[in-house]
Formats: structure tokens, sequence, C-alpha cells
């Protein structure tokens, strides 16, 4: 049981969506406009009045500040989708065998849509003879199966896996994976010895939680987005007073 980052980094795109939506829907204020100079002017109806003559004269405008407004969002739904789907999604390491590459602890950048493999990839597995993913390289595929070793030592695994067997390749910027020092131990606990991280023994509370965020996310984005669009058409502030 671990908590993944993709969960927390779903959970931080969420809410600036939802602050979006509602700097948007409640008080109509462009979501591009600077935040320092929105909570200069503390008057909701002057705001409004002034956003609404904002608009009045150049109405071309609206069309494009909306455009921008929907992209964005449209944008934020699609990250959210890539990380709650696992298409790209941080997987944590949980021994040495990958050092100097990456250690223990670390978090490493791992996605799901390239699933095309060629020996040097970096490669998550699993095993039915362990209790977490394993990450390392491809040195070898034969009409047998896929060969891994770990960088520590060089050595080819015993086993052989199928294209099936594998469940995420490392993302490389410059033939490098993409890698967060030393925050992989606060996404994975081993129940079996009770070693339950910096979080403590509250880390299963944490962990629902997150799932419950992550049940409901799509669906309170979508609505959101629904709304906004809805409450936009249905202002039309170029056409207002």
């Amino acid at each position: 049981m671990y908590i993944s980052l993709n969960d927390i980094l779903f959970l931080l795109i969420l809410l600036v969506f939802l602050i979006m939506v509602y700097r948007r829907i409640i008080y109509s204020i462009n979501s591009f406009e600077p935040i320092i100079q929105t909570f200069k002017t503390f008057d909701r109806k002057h705001r409004i009045n002034a956003y609404i003559k904002q608009i009045n004269q150049r109405p071309e405008e609206s069309q494009k500040v909306i455009f921008k407004e929907l992209f964005i969002f449209t944008i934020a739904l699609i990250i959210m989708f890539l990380f709650a789907s696992k298409a790209i999604f941080f997987t944590a390491v949980v021994s040495g065998s990958m050092y100097p590459t990456f250690n223990k602890d670390d978090l490493v950048l791992m996605q799901n849509i390239d699933r095309t493999y060629k020996p040097g990839d970096i490669i998550m597995f699993e095993r039915p003879d362990t209790s977490y993913p394993i990450v390392h390289r491809i040195s070898l595929i034969t009409d047998k199966g896929i060969n891994t070793a770990g960088d520590a030592t060089g050595q080819i695994d015993w086993w052989e896996l199928e294209k099936e067997n594998i469940s995420g390749k490392a993302i490389m910027i410059q033939k490098k994976p993409v890698v967060i020092k030393e925050y992989g131990k606060f996404f994975i606990i081993d129940e079996r010895s009770q070693n339950f991280g910096p979080l403590g023994k509250d880390y299963g509370r944490y962990f629902l939680f997150f799932q419950v965020i992550k049940i409901y996310g799509y669906v309170i984005a979508v609505f959101s987005l629904f709304l906004y669009i809805v409450m936009t058409l249905k202002q039309k502030p170029w056409q207002s007073r």
C-alpha cells in the first residue's frame, strides 16, 4: 500500500482548476488577471461592473478571454487524466540496485504511452516473488523474452520478462531519467515490518483520503468545467446593460 505522488499532483491540479473556475463564475474575473491586482479590489459589484465595461468596449476580446480560459481548463483536465490514469506517473525506488543512476527512496518519472522497448531503456515491472515493483534497465531482448539488470552490479537478472509484465518506462531527457531525490520514502511503507515511514501510523488515513479524492476528482472537475461554460454563455456580459 502506498500513496502515489500522482494522487498528490492530481489533487493540486484539481485545486488550482477549481480556484480558476470559482474566480471566473463568482466574480467574473479573467483567470489571467494578476492575483495581486485582483485582491486590491474587494468590492464585488465594482469588479463585475468593471469587467462588463471592459467587455462592452472590446466584445471581440471577450471571446479571446473565454477561449484562453477554456484552453487552460482543458489542459488542466488532460494533465489530471494523464496522472490519474497513470499514463504518466512517479514510482518510488525501494532498493539501491540502480545506483548511481538513482538510489533507494528516489522518485522516478515513468510513462505508459510508448510501449516500445529497446536495450538501455529503464522499465518498471512486477514479480510474484517481490512485494514492490522493480525498476531495472533492459540489457537484452531475445525471442525468449526481455532480460534486465541493475546498474549497480550489471549482473543480468535470472528472470525473463514479456512485454505484458512491464508496467512503465522511464521518461528520459538527454538520456537521463527524471528523478526526484529522496522523496520516495514518503510514498511507500512496509506493512510486514510495520515501517510506516516519516508519516507514521496515520499513513493509512492519508492513503484513504487520496483514494477518495482520486475517485471523485474527475466528477468534480468535469462538473466545474460544465458549470463554467453554462454560466459564461448565460451571462454574455458584452450584451448586458
